[in-house]
């Protein structure tokens, strides 16, 4: 039986419908794995793409109010679908995070908060080669310290294991953790987080027989994900991973959302609104989400 794969386009101030446009022949191809059914505005979209007869299936929701509130409508539709079990996984296509209510940090936490799994959600940045995780996520700099906890480092290990796991397939995934300071702070004579927080964590993990190697010096972690034969690598503040986890998979990768009772899965990129209408928005990490539910449809 053929699962169904909600759809997003989300912002329509962005780079979504030109992104959809430009692949519009994966939904042409009748081989698919997934029905995808997207929910939002039909006449914006194909009006966009230039044809009244666009051959896609929709949850029509007409974009009638101003952009938060057609976003909110579209936010709400979908996830009664899903609720309802009638979906079993979605994609999110970028959004501004201004038409988010404001105590929403990002879209993580506005769809784990609805789903009442707060505190459970795991943000995951994956690619066919390896993935990273951070341990804390739009939160500044200031606060990271505080907020890193052996609760939240315990958490992403153990959501990044079962997806590793169940869905990949990876008995036996590697996973190592970044120390938070410089070289782990092995030039600092005071007690800090390596000793405090993650070590700690770290221990209480393996004995739950999960591979878990750490802390790792964060100059040279990046460097080691080969020898070490690592799966995924995970920091502790978002960019200590994302910019040089970005620099090496460009588009072939994707932000996925562990920690729900289905797989959330984003482009690795945002709305890039100061590209809109120039025809040089790159699809391919939309195509990458599609293509991971294609290929992982069973588990799903």
């Amino acid at each position: 039986m053929k699962k169904t794969i909600l759809i997003l386009p989300s912002d329509p101030h962005s780079i979504n419908y030109e992104i959809i446009k430009k692949t519009l022949f994966f939904f042409s191809n009748k081989k698919n794995k997934n029905n995808y059914l997207f929910v939002g505005d039909k006449n914006d979209l194909s009006n966009y793409i230039g044809s009244k007869k666009i051959n896609l299936n929709f949850v029509d929701v007409k974009n009638n109010l101003k952009t938060s509130l057609y976003m909110k409508k579209c936010f709400t539709k979908a996830f009664e679908i899903l609720k309802n079990k009638k979906a079993h996984g979605i994609i999110n296509l970028p959004l501004n995070k201004k038409f988010l209510p404001k105590k929403y940090p990002g879209f993580t936490e506005y769809i784990s908060n609805y789903f009442k799994t707060n505190g459970n959600e795991t943000m995951l940045l994956y690619s066919k080669n390896f993935s990273v995780c951070p341990n804390t996520t739009h939160i500044p700099i200031s606060l990271v310290s505080k907020k890193l906890t052996k609760k939240i480092i315990k958490k992403n290990i153990v959501n990044i294991y079962n997806f590793y796991k169940n869905i990949l397939g990876i008995n036996n995934p590697n996973i190592a953790i970044m120390g938070l300071n410089p070289h782990n702070g092995m030039d600092f004579e005071c007690l800090i987080e390596e000793d405090r927080i993650i070590r700690p964590a770290i221990k209480e993990m393996k004995k739950n027989k999960i591979t878990i190697q750490g802390p790792l010096s964060p100059d040279s972690a990046f460097n080691e994900i080969k020898s070490k034969k690592i799966n995924c690598l995970i920091g502790n503040y978002h960019d200590q991973v994302l910019p040089t986890f970005k620099y090496i998979n460009k588009f072939k990768a994707i932000n996925i959302t562990l920690g729900l009772p289905f797989l959330r899965i984003s482009p690795d990129h945002g709305p890039a609104q100061e590209i809109q209408g120039k025809n040089i928005a790159n699809p391919d990490s939309f195509l990458c989400a599609l293509n991971f539910f294609e290929k992982y449809y069973k588990k799903i």
